[in-house]
């Protein structure tokens, strides 16, 4: 390949030089040559892609690297999110409605009933009270409930961009869950306040079922003092302690009181009905000796298997308040609309994909004709500069040697 043409008859050792030259561009050129190729082969190229107004399923095919920037990134809760409670059986029941047969038979019983002591504490007297207190805690329960929901669905979900639906049930749950944990610890501050509120300023019930009246006729005119009840026989007075309680009975036709299980009465009938349990009202038995004893036809039961407040006879509607009388929530999420509130109008994304053989074989083609030339030039160059090196190192090493 390096053969002069100005020598048509070289000698040995210019034979040498030049085999030993053809050698070297040979090899050199299967080096460079390979080289290209696997570097072509192996290297990825980048390729900026972007699509316009995608549809929910375009966008689930797109890599997960995709920006998709919302056209909309304050979203209200309300436009993905339903969020509701399902409530404890007796919030719901006809044994707090008040016009409900349970409540008007109460009624009726209860103004049938002369306001003594002795009323004070049985079923007859106290039973429509106790249930009227029932119904305003479910009733503040829900007004609770609905105030803080309302809040919060009206609230804003803020996404600059579109998320995947992993990241977004995620961040969903996680805010659902904080809410369900707040909600309670606020309306138990509201709650303790009101009870705080009656047990430290010593009001009086209208019922007079903490303090009732005394009248002394005296010739100099009359005085009326007030009495503190006193419950759990006698042991406990309501001057000191607003929380004192005993089991309610019903009055029998005949014989000895009856005690309703799970249910209380003491100084303040609200108090006394957060410490009553549901006993009674999931017991057919319990609603039989009621209804026979009030002379009425017999209530049926809640059921025992919808509520997850258990064991029933022990758990007691304050530790059911606690939760809010909520059994479960009701979630619902949409991810189709949380995309369609957040309107992406584009999508782009930068796809890496190796080059093909074709495309390797075209650059090894486009520089095979400028490495064969490069090699041409450069290899005898360096040749002749490797030998011009070597004879001057030797040329300074001989004197060194001779002397």
């Amino acid at each position: 390949m390096f053969e002069n043409p100005d020598k048509p008859n070289p000698s040995e050792e210019e034979l040498r030089t030049q085999r030993t030259w053809t050698r070297v561009y040979i090899i050199a050129l299967i080096i460079i040559l390979t080289t290209v190729f696997l570097f072509t082969i192996l290297a990825f190229q980048s390729n900026a892609i972007t699509v316009k107004n995608p549809t929910l399923d375009i966008y689930r095919g797109l890599p997960k690297s995709a920006d998709c920037p919302c056209s909309n990134s304050s979203i209200p809760y309300y436009t993905f999110v339903n969020f509701k409670p399902l409530f404890h059986d007796v919030c719901e029941s006809d044994f707090i409605k008040s016009h409900g047969k349970w409540m008007s038979v109460l009624d009726d019983l209860r103004k049938n009933q002369t306001l003594h002591k002795r009323s004070l504490r049985t079923f007859q007297g106290m039973a429509l009270f106790h249930f009227y207190s029932l119904q305003i805690m479910c009733d503040i329960v829900k007004k609770t409930i609905d105030h803080e929901l309302a809040l919060f669905l009206n609230s804003t979900f803020i996404s600059v961009e579109m998320i995947s639906s992993e990241s977004f049930n995620k961040r969903i749950n996680g805010t659902l869950s904080n809410l369900q944990n707040i909600i309670p610890i606020n309306f138990n501050h509201l709650l303790q306040l009101i009870q705080d509120m009656y047990s430290r300023n010593g009001l009086v019930s209208s019922l007079t079922t903490n303090w009732y009246p005394i009248i002394f006729n005296e010739t100099s005119g009359e005085k009326i003092y007030m009495q503190a009840h006193r419950y759990n026989l006698s042991s406990c007075s309501c001057a000191t302690s607003p929380t004192c309680m005993e089991p309610m009975t019903l009055e029998l036709h005949s014989g000895p009181k009856w005690v309703v299980p799970g249910m209380m009465i003491g100084c303040l009938p609200f108090e006394t009905m957060l410490q009553s349990t549901a006993e009674c009202i999931y017991d057919q038995n319990c609603l039989n000796n009621i209804s026979q004893q009030l002379a009425t036809e017999s209530f049926l039961p809640l059921s025992a298997s919808r509520t997850r407040f258990k064991p029933i006879n022990t758990q007691k509607f304050q530790s059911i308040a606690d939760e809010l009388f909520i059994e479960d929530w009701r979630v619902n999420v949409s991810y189709d609309n949380y995309f369609n509130s957040c309107q992406p109008a584009t999508c782009s994304y930068t796809l890496w994909k190796r080059f093909n053989i074709s495309h390797s074989l075209s650059t090894l083609l486009t520089i095979y004709s400028g490495v064969c030339i490069l090699l041409e030039i450069f290899i005898p160059l360096g040749f002749k500069f490797g030998q011009k090196y070597l004879c001057r190192r030797n040329g300074q090493i001989r004197p060194m040697v001779n002397s």
